[in-house]
């Protein structure tokens, strides 16, 4: 025993870890690209192998409270100053977002994994962008990886383009216009960010510079794995060959907690709608006189989560609105008529795990993808909250809610919508065979 505890002591002395990493999770996004992420972390530290997480500080409390690891690579005030405004959900504000935000984490994730390795661990690395540090890190230091994808829209196609290019483009020029416009976004990217940003970058930590016939993409990822299942999108047959469907990792799953605020307004309102437009729009006041008109129009109950303020109540006559910073979803969509939200792939994946019917007002990245894919399976339909009229979006959302068809498929997928996390941690556990 003495002997063990003197080798043990002389180890930590010299700055070596008897404990392995086995994985390295990264992701630096908003709270629906972390979330994926930290659970499946947790699942794997619960599995008794070990898992950190590398992202934004925001999510130091989220991980903890999981039994997570965090190293921070990104400020809150980062995170807080990039998402909390409305122009980086435009497509003309992406080269700001990228300058400001993601470029600046680039070597300090890698230099994060560099001084892990150096500590004698040799992880498996996960990471959501191929032009991360985490990739290169990966590939700089010979370790094994795997690129996760969160929604469809995240994997190129010419057999089935996402929305709305396929909707701009006739579909028998799809073979012929889409490989041009993959290959000028390439030369965008290595133009705009790689030769600028990412190649000084490269250099400053004493790798190669990239040339653009070097750029990593999913195409050449070692690993592949997605999160959503086949049925929202089956693979039309020019995915990347290494990519594999597990599918969602949903959220909240559990329901046992109880909201006593939310359960009181319930219970004297009745069933709500439920409005939810992730962290890219503005809460105004005249975003919520709209919610208000409109749960006038459709007679019931309005709740909006909105993150950015606190808790209120909007007198309404017999519609009132409630206005909470926080909730979970699982919860919450589990009491409510319908759910209008922006189209992010976690939103959608848990009203579809609660058999709630939505309607989606989608804005930009992923979001008018999945908007399309769900209104493909019938389950639900769009509108522009800020741009519509509120009769325009009352008429809407009366269709979905007295559509009997709707009801039937909200319920068909509410049993196919199952929590995956298992099934994704098993998965990457193989990876390390």
């Amino acid at each position: 025993m003495l002997i063990f505890l003197v080798i043990l002591s002389l180890l930590l002395l010299q700055g070596v870890s008897i404990f392995n990493m086995d994985y390295l999770f990264y992701s630096l996004g908003t709270m629906g690209d972390a979330l994926p992420f930290i659970k499946l972390a947790a699942s794997i530290n619960e599995g008794g192998a070990k898992a950190a997480f590398i992202g934004n500080e925001k999510f130091d409390h989220l991980a903890s409270s999981m039994g997570v690891k965090l190293f921070s690579v990104s400020s809150l005030a980062a995170y807080q100053n990039s998402y909390n405004n409305p122009l980086t959900w435009s497509r003309h504000h992406a080269q700001n977002h990228y300058n400001d935000f993601h470029f600046p984490a680039i070597k300090r994730t890698f230099k994060t994994i560099e001084s892990i390795i150096r500590k004698g661990h040799k992880p498996i690395i996960i990471y959501q962008d191929a032009l991360s540090g985490a990739r290169m890190a990966a590939e700089e230091f010979g370790l094994k990886s795997c690129q996760v994808v969160l929604a469809p829209q995240g994997i190129g196609s010419i057999l089935s383009p996402p929305y709305p290019m396929r909707r701009q483009v006739e579909e028998r020029l799809w073979g012929e216009i889409f490989p041009q416009i993959r290959g000028k976004a390439k030369k965008d990217t290595f133009d705009r960010l790689v030769r600028p940003l990412i190649n000084p970058a490269r250099k400053e930590l004493g790798l190669a510079q990239w040339s653009l016939s070097d750029l990593p993409d999913m195409e050449t990822s070692p690993s592949i794995l997605a999160l959503f299942p086949a049925w929202l999108k089956p693979n039309p047959g020019d995915w990347p060959k290494q990519l594999v469907n597990t599918g969602f990792i949903l959220g909240e799953t559990q329901d046992s907690e109880s909201n006593a605020r939310l359960d009181e307004f319930i219970n004297q309102y009745g069933a709500p709608l439920v409005f939810t437009f992730g962290t890219g729009i503005p809460v105004t006041n005249l975003l919520i006189d709209k919610i208000r008109n409109l749960c006038r129009i459709i007679g019931k109950p309005g709740i909006f989560v909105a993150h950015s303020k606190n808790e209120s109540f909007f007198e309404c006559g017999e519609f009132p609105v409630l206005i909470l910073p926080s909730v979970p979803f699982s919860y919450l969509f589990a009491r409510a008529a319908l759910v209008i939200h922006h189209g992010g792939i976690g939103t959608c994946a848990q009203a579809l795990a609660t058999g709630i019917p939505q309607v989606i007002s989608p804005y930009t990245f992923d979001q008018p993808d999945n908007a399309f894919l769900l209104w493909q399976l019938g389950i639900s339909n769009a509108i522009d909250f800020l741009s519509d009229s509120v009769n325009q979006i009352a008429s809407c959302v009366m269709e979905v809610l007295s559509s009997h068809s709707i009801k039937e498929k909200v319920k068909y997928y509410q049993n196919l919508t199952t929590d995956e996390t298992e099934s994704s941690v098993q998965f990457l556990l193989s990876l390390k065979e």
